[in-house]
């Protein structure tokens, strides 16, 4: 039996590989006989910057050899679950870690040197998501996620999905995040860092959309709708609206202690009985860039005006399209462009719509204090309570009409999502 400490280091190849080997190595990392240390292979920046942050103990990749073991998640499209293939100090493969007994066929015929040296190590992140999935709605409410909107998760590599998902599903129905790390920060995307427990998006996930991969299988595990990327390209909304869920149980073991003991018999360490918990859940670190510039759409059918509005996005204008941004909108060209300009808590409503139409290009002023006040670019003024629906969206319902009918002279019936009011309106 070996006397001293065992040295093993943890090699992460790309960013999405941080969060499931923390959950495999975690009882090892814990483990008082074993020396444990992580690196970016072929030191990647992105991957080094998520160590860093997450403050695991580390080595450059230039110095990572001489551990008595190697671990790394191993990616292959013929095993569904999670793959960790344990090379020694020669690079040669001594174990391979799959979720479940069904996956060991297809990690042995696919993965060279796997035959008679898999295990069967559990899928600790599952055990994760089981564990935290009772706190749909506090994770929803850290996301962000207004009640009764829902969330699309995505979790494709696909370069155009986020500005296609974000410019055709309405803003007032759904919210988008995103479970891919460091994904750029679009207007009205719920980012998560990648350090963050990406799990709780998920969890608090009514659709995801995604690649083949972990994201799509703990989705299906859950309960949740899940659709493929090939569905931005035909009617996304509908897709989504269709919310068609499918429970793909997964059986995978859960026991933390697994990989551990596993990693103790490969470096001659006396086996040991005591437990090993889970990794507690960690950080949730939304980077929502805030939506102030929306593209909205009006139709009237039966005296309802249904509004649509989608985060503005560069180059996803169409030509019927009428910009809208919030008073708050950093941009001096949006706002100079700007059809309707919204503040929806001005100190004097009346004085700051007065000034904007004033001072700016706008058609339609519009902002809120005890009532909603409303400005058109011709002297028209009106006021109105505005319960349950944004305040920019009636602002669109209020251009369409007047561009339609040149005044306001009756009640109008908005309708955002799934919800309609019936706005009456006094002088201004």
């Amino acid at each position: 039996m070996r006397r001293g400490p065992a040295t093993v280091l943890v090699a992460v190849g790309a960013l999405a590989e941080f969060a499931g080997l923390r959950d495999v190595v975690h009882a090892v990392e814990a483990d008082p006989d074993v020396v444990l240390r992580w690196s970016a292979v072929g030191g990647a920046p992105a991957v080094e910057r998520v160590l860093r942050i997450a403050g695991v103990p580390t080595v450059a990749w230039s110095r990572a050899d001489g551990f008595d073991l190697v671990l790394a998640c191993h990616t292959t499209g013929e095993v569904p679950g999670l793959v960790v293939s344990i090379t020694d100090s020669h690079d040669i493969p001594v174990a391979v870690g799959v979720s479940t007994e069904q996956d060991r066929a297809a990690a042995e015929a696919s993965i060279p040197g796997a035959a008679g040296r898999t295990f069967v190590m559990g899928d600790p992140t599952w055990a994760r998501v089981l564990a935290a999935a009772g706190r749909r709605a506090e994770f929803r409410a850290r996301l962000g996620v207004p009640d009764g909107v829902a969330l699309v998760a995505l979790g494709c590599a696909r370069p155009d999905a986020i500005s296609l998902v974000l410019s055709r599903l309405p803003f007032d129905e759904f919210r988008v995040a995103t479970v891919v790390p460091d994904s750029a920060g679009s207007p009205g995307l719920i980012a998560v860092s990648p350090e963050s427990d990406w799990i709780a998006v998920l969890i608090a996930a009514d659709v995801v959309i995604g690649d083949p991969g972990p994201a799509v299988r703990y989705a299906r595990g859950l309960g949740r709708a899940t659709l493929t990327p090939d569905v931005i390209d035909g009617d996304l909304l509908a897709a989504v609206r269709a919310n068609e869920s499918t429970v793909e149980p997964i059986t995978a073991p859960a026991s933390p202690r697994l990989v551990r003991d596993k990693v103790r018999e490969l470096v001659d360490l006396e086996a040991v009985s005591a437990t090993a918990a889970s990794r507690p859940f960690g950080p949730l670190d939304p980077a929502t860039v805030p939506a102030t510039a929306f593209l909205m759409s009006a139709r009237e059918s039966s005296d309802v005006v249904t509004v649509t509005r989608v985060p503005h996005l560069p180059d996803r204008r169409a030509g019927e399209d009428v910009l809208a941004v919030d008073a708050a909108e950093p941009d001096p060209g949006l706002r100079a462009n700007a059809e309707i300009i919204v503040h929806p808590a001005a100190d004097d409503p009346a004085a700051w719509v007065a000034e904007t139409i004033a001072t700016s290009h706008c058609a339609l002023a519009v902002a809120a204090g005890d009532r909603a006040h409303f400005t058109w670019y011709t002297g028209q003024t009106w006021t109105a309570d505005v319960p349950g629906l944004a305040l920019m969206a009636v602002a669109g319902a209020v251009y369409h009409h007047v561009v339609d009918n040149d005044a306001i002279t009756k009640p109008i019936d908005v309708r955002v999502g799934e919800i309609t009011e019936r706005i009456t309106f006094g002088a201004g």
